[in-house]
């Protein structure tokens, strides 16, 4: 019964959205609208307003408008011939028929402002890291740097920064920071990378190599007579001071070590120790000290980044077969050197498939040089979608916290902005999906029928209010965009025989409308089918 309710709470809106969008064009026209019905079915519940009908019918599949003039044949009294859908221009025809179909591509604009207008605090475009070489590198960005404005555009958060920067592939920026309390102009170029969307479709974007993220001051070690290993310290340590003074991330403690020279290092760290317990194993910080006096060799104390070592590599795993161990340095891929896990990442994501040259380093042993393979990881999600993910298998040494969130300023702007760019965001992946089913880059196992509906609204209520309202926009933009296929009995179809009015200046003939109109119900009925099909498959076998 919960997805019963659910079901109708998710489509009964969308339907009634829909229909309504036809009455009130038809209204705005002065189409006569004999009645206005959601559902389908003999009405359970019905009242009149002037000469329309509004009825509430026991299946919740549908909804229709009827209108007088709309079958074409229909007997129009002739004090109503100027009323009939049939006798208005095209114009007007083309605005009743296409009100419901854009009703339902607006209507996500309202769910997702109203969502968006929730929140109250966003992450600012403050960098906690810097990948080496990347654009943010070459053009002097440097960590904690604040991203106030792009070419005159005001940031005001840290997806703000990223979506700017994302639709600038190798183009010339004007970035204003703010360091210290000054502000600071540099230009500054994405990196031109191709990203797959979720649809699996490979687009340019652009990058600047920053995260949001500071990496806490975790350390690595590979070389087991440095003085760090004598003293006890350990790969995943954490170093919270440095003679005396506090340590809050890696970069800070790269430049406490280097500004020591040779002298003496006292340095506090802490170690992570499981401890089982009623509610599973915890973890217990051990608190510790260790002095120590870096070689006189130029070789340093022998403290490295943990952020370029792997922590866990899953078992069965390309990462495993390729020989990669927990603790295990990697010092270049494909030749690049990976001073950062980032960079590692960034050229597996570019080459995916493709096999690459890892060299790696164990502690106390000499580099090696491996071979490594990724696989496609097929998935489901929480509706039951098949999902697609490359799979490596290997994970680093990652603490890592954001800047704290600040007040949005602007909260209405931002939502309806947001709002916008969202509801875009799923008409053009709707678009993509269907120019993908027309040239047979996807098949029909996709589609789904009314028994997913059924599925997926429970799952959505299962998760909450949010997730529920963001699913209503994405069905919205769904039906809208259904609606609007050049199929007959669709309001597209409809859309078509005016179109084809419009070029050969006379309407089509009845038995033309009949005929394509019963070879359009037969392929509705065959897309639904195969839909059917696939729920059953997807849901219960």
């Amino acid at each position: 019964m919960g997805n019963l309710w659910a079901f109708i709470l998710l489509i009964g809106p969308l339907i009634f959205v829909h229909e309504l969008g036809h009455l009130v064009a038809a209204k705005l026209v002065d189409v006569k609208v004999m009645r206005f019905s959601i559902g389908f079915g003999p009405a359970l519940l019905r009242v009149r307003f002037g000469e329309t009908e509004y009825c509430l019918a026991p299946i919740p599949l549908g909804g229709y408008v009827s209108m007088l003039g709309q079958g074409g044949q229909e007997d129009i009294p002739a004090a109503d011939q100027d009323r009939a859908l049939s006798n208005k221009p095209l114009w007007a025809r083309y605005f009743v028929l296409g009100a419901g179909p854009l009703a339902n591509l607006l209507l996500p604009i309202l769910v997702y402002f109203f969502f968006f207008l929730q929140h109250t605090t966003l992450t600012p475009a403050v960098i906690g890291t810097v990948v080496q070489g990347s654009a943010a590198d070459q053009a002097g960005l440097v960590q904690g740097d604040r991203i106030v404005a792009i070419d005159g555009h005001d940031i005001r958060s840290w997806k703000e920064m990223s979506q700017a920067i994302a639709e600038a592939p190798g183009v010339d920026l004007r970035v204003q920071i703010e360091r210290d309390g000054k502000r600071l102009d540099r230009t500054v170029t994405p990196t031109k990378k191709m990203s797959r969307n979720a649809l699996g479709v490979a687009t340019p974007v652009g990058r600047l190599g920053v995260l949001a993220g500071f990496y806490a001051p975790q350390i690595g070690i590979i070389d087991t007579d440095s003085p760090a290993y004598r003293e006890g310290l350990r790969t995943g340590d954490t170093i919270t001071s440095i003679n005396g003074e506090p340590v809050r991330t890696a970069e800070e403690l790269q430049r406490m070590l280097q500004g020591t020279g040779g002298a003496l290092v006292r340095l506090t760290f802490l170690r992570a120790h499981p401890v089982p317990s009623p509610l599973g194993t915890l973890l217990w910080y051990e608190s510790s000290h260790a002095q120590l006096l870096p070689g006189k060799d130029g070789s340093g104390t022998g403290i490295l980044p943990a952020n370029s070592f792997v922590r866990s590599v899953e078992p069965g795993s390309p990462a495993d077969r390729a020989g990669l161990h927990a603790g295990d340095r990697v010092l270049s891929i494909d030749g690049t050197a990976t001073g950062q896990w980032e960079v590692l990442a960034d050229v597996v994501s570019q080459r995916r498939d493709e096999p690459m040259q890892l060299e790696l380093q164990s502690p106390g042993e000499a580099p090696r040089t491996t071979t490594l393979q990724l696989e496609t990881r097929t998935w489901r999600d929480i509706y039951q979608q098949d999902r697609q993910q490359l799979w490596f298998g290997a994970h680093p040494f990652a603490k890592i916290y954001t800047s704290e969130p600040e007040p949005i300023r602007g909260r209405f702007t931002y939502a309806l902005g947001s709002a916008v760019e969202e509801t875009g965001a799923v008409i053009s992946m709707m678009w993509t999906t269907l120019v993908q089913m027309v040239t047979f880059e996807r098949g029909v196992e996709d589609l789904s029928s009314v028994v997913g509906l059924f599925k997926v609204a429970g799952t959505a209520a299962e998760q909450g209010p949010g997730e529920f309202l963001l699913l209503v926009a994405l069905l919205s933009v769904n039906l809208g965009f259904v609606n609007l296929l050049p199929i007959p009995i669709l309001d597209g179809g409809h859309l078509l025989f005016f179109t084809v009015e419009a070029i050969r200046r006379r309407p089509l003939g009845q038995r033309a409308r009949e005929i394509a109109s019963a070879i359009g119900l037969v392929v509705i009925l065959l897309l639904l089918l195969i839909a059917a099909r696939n729920d059953i498959l997807r849901y219960w076998m």
